[in-house]
């Protein structure tokens, strides 16, 4: 389990901690991915594009990870890899929009990488909304290297852009 000081910012937060999923996280796992969701005005689809979120054992414990961030008992952020093979895709990397600016995203992130590398990964891999222009900044300040676009099989078949990282 990895511990990350939430720094101060306008309110003082306890320790923020990132810990693996367990299944009573689900409800808050949800609740961030849907705030964020909400926030750039995507479209809610529990039974398609969302059900990885539903059932995180089998999308991403039978082969790769996913973490949960809590601030005290309130989860505040997540973050999921997949393995396939000597490469690693990051999934769901998202945090409440009050917790962004301290640094807690680049945990989320070198925690994915950290562990992509122990399972042997060389490349890591990261499909982000055009949308999303903070996480591409983050994705650019570790090493990412922007490359590609496509439509995402989302309900609102939004326009991602393509993230790699080699050697991760």
């Amino acid at each position: 389990m990895s511990r990350i000081d939430c720094p101060p910012a306008v309110i003082v937060l306890p320790m923020c901690r990132l810990i693996p999923y367990e299944s009573h996280h689900a409800d808050g796992v949800i609740a961030v991915v849907r705030a964020v969701h909400d926030e750039h005005g995507f479209t809610w689809e529990a039974d398609g594009y969302h059900k990885d979120l539903y059932d995180v054992d089998r999308h991403y414990l039978l082969a790769g990870m996913f973490w949960t961030l809590v601030d005290g008992e309130r989860i505040i952020g997540c973050v999921g890899v997949t393995l396939h093979g000597g490469e690693c895709e990051l999934h769901r990397l998202y945090l409440l929009q009050e917790y962004r600016g301290r640094g807690l995203g680049r945990k989320m992130l070198d925690e994915s990488m950290t562990f992509g590398r122990a399972k042997g990964c060389h490349r890591m891999i990261a499909w982000s909304d055009v949308k999303l222009g903070d996480a591409h900044a983050l994705y650019r300040k570790v090493g990412f290297v922007q490359e590609g676009e496509r439509i995402c099989d989302d309900p609102d078949e939004s326009h991602e852009y393509g993230f790699w990282k080699e050697p991760l």
